[in-house]
């Protein structure tokens, strides 16, 4: 795979990913370097730009009512925030712990629509629940990559994990609880799969 950018001597490769982290985070320079010369960066702070966003992402995001919206609550904002970057010829979305932030049908849309076109998506989290959402996983402690790989193998890693502080996704807890009772036969990672599997 190709490097994207480097996290403290260890290579982000050129793939969606979510960066799940247990403690305070620091961007190393390298990763600082690529942020600013290629990336879109979205934090939950507030800001006084105007946002500028075309009727037919209010439309696509099912949001117009933001249009003419007088009292924005903080996660008004966000949205806004983020539909007013989807013009930016930037290829790279960066999200700072805000995606957990967002309701489910506008995160699914947000994600599909990066993806549609073309757009990298890179998440830091702290929510395990958001390693569902993208291919690639990367576990950090105290800016200490402990663990990385497609999502379905670090998921696996219950004891490692927990010994980090969290619990699997429920999805993937739930399927593996079936299967140990033989009602499934592999782990899901996708509830409309699970779903669909249990209802054969």
């Amino acid at each position: 795979m190709k490097e994207l950018f480097k996290l403290n001597d260890k290579i982000i490769y050129d793939v969606d990913t979510t960066i799940l982290y247990t403690s305070t985070f620091k961007f190393t320079d390298d990763a600082i370097y690529f942020i600013n010369h290629k990336g879109n960066v979205i934090t939950k702070e507030r800001t006084t730009i105007s946002y500028d966003i075309s009727d037919d992402i209010f439309e696509l995001f099912n949001e117009s009512e933001l249009k003419n919206k007088q009292d924005l609550s903080e996660f008004d904002e966000l949205k806004l925030k983020i539909l007013s970057t989807l013009k930016s010829n930037s290829n790279i979305y960066i999200f700072f712990n805000v995606l957990t932030y967002l309701d489910k049908p506008f995160k699914e849309k947000l994600i599909n629509y990066l993806k549609a076109n073309n757009k990298r998506i890179i998440n830091y989290t702290t929510e395990i629940e958001e390693t569902l959402l993208l291919d690639y996983l990367v576990v950090l402690q105290d800016n200490t990559i402990i663990m990385e790989g497609k999502k379905e193998l670090v998921l696996q890693e219950e004891k490692i994990l927990k010994k980090l502080g969290f619990n699997l996704p429920f999805i993937v807890e739930l399927s593996n609880g079936l299967k140990l009772y033989k009602v499934i036969d592999k782990v899901y990672f996708n509830n409309e799969e699970l779903v669909g599997e249990l209802w054969k």
